[in-house]
């Protein structure tokens, strides 16, 4: 957690870099310019930050699309202000699309590539701002030519690629417990956390005792209702999108049990769960 904190604080440090430097140069950059700078950054700033918090915080939906809409339209607007009202218009819609794609993104996806997606975003984010950072630059030395090392691209690129090779080489905690590259479950004291998406249950493989009350709390990631369905135990969680739901059961026979999806065609489409059940004996 505390080198996700690190991420963003270090993506913040880019973007404050890049909004000063259109303030202190509103008057060199050009209007047309500053409307795609105030697209750019309004875009991707709401599409990381809805792709983050709803990795998350996968049973907030709402909420977290509310607030990457918010902080999307709001450097999209901060970033075009100092162009024209059309530039902070332009900022603003893209930071809007931005925050609801970002969330779908994050809701979409499977949990074991929670991982993989966290650093894709990122590199896409850094990557991004860079070519921002090129745009400005080539603005300013269109007008007068700046030999103040902050004004040449490889004292940015240089931050960015420190951040790359820190970032992209490091394991995020596996005490994120929504981020766990696992494929198998295995129960802490009898306790299951299940995550439903389109159209997936993680963990696959779950290994559970006999003759114990086993809980298993599903939260549905996905976009759709989903259920968690062990027709030999009679245990059914149903959720909607955003929430989790949970049910104990206790099986008596040792055995491998199935649980699906009951909806029409997730099941099919390869939403299920084996349950091993081993004797305690």
């Amino acid at each position: 957690m505390l080198h996700l904190i690190a991420l963003v604080i270090i993506i913040t440090l880019l973007l404050s870099w890049l909004l000063i430097f259109s303030y202190l140069f509103k008057s060199v950059i050009s209007n047309m310019a500053g409307m795609v700078i105030a697209m750019t950054l309004g875009m991707i700033v709401g599409l990381s930050t809805g792709t983050i918090t709803s990795i998350l915080y996968p049973t907030a939906f709402f909420e977290m699309t509310v607030i990457s809409m918010l902080i999307g339209l709001v450097i999209g607007v901060i970033s075009g202000y100092p162009f024209s009202l059309a530039a902070s218009l332009e900022g603003l819609m893209a930071g809007i699309m931005g925050g609801m794609m970002g969330t779908m993104l994050g809701v979409m996806s499977a949990p074991e590539t929670f991982i993989q997606l966290l650093r894709v975003m990122s590199l896409l984010t850094v990557a991004i701002f860079f070519l921002v950072y090129l745009l400005q630059i080539h603005e300013i030395n269109k007008v007068k030519m700046k030999k103040n090392v902050l004004f040449q691209p490889l004292a940015y690129f240089f931050v960015v690629f420190l951040f790359i090779i820190s970032f992209h080489t490091y394991s995020f905690p596996a005490n994120i417990s929504i981020i766990d590259d696992s494929t198998h479950g295995h129960a802490s004291h009898n306790n299951i956390m299940l995550h439903a998406t389109e159209y997936n249950f993680h963990p696959k493989d779950i290994r559970v005792p006999s003759n114990e009350e086993i809980t298993f709390t599903s939260t549905n990631s996905g976009s759709q209702e989903h259920d968690f369905v062990i027709k030999e135990a009679g245990a059914h969680i149903h959720t909607s999108p955003g929430t989790t739901n949970s049910q104990s059961v206790i099986f008596t026979e040792p055995g491998n049990y199935q649980a699906i999806c009951s909806l029409p065609g997730h099941k099919e489409a390869g939403m299920v769960t084996t349950i091993s059940v081993v004797s305690t004996e």
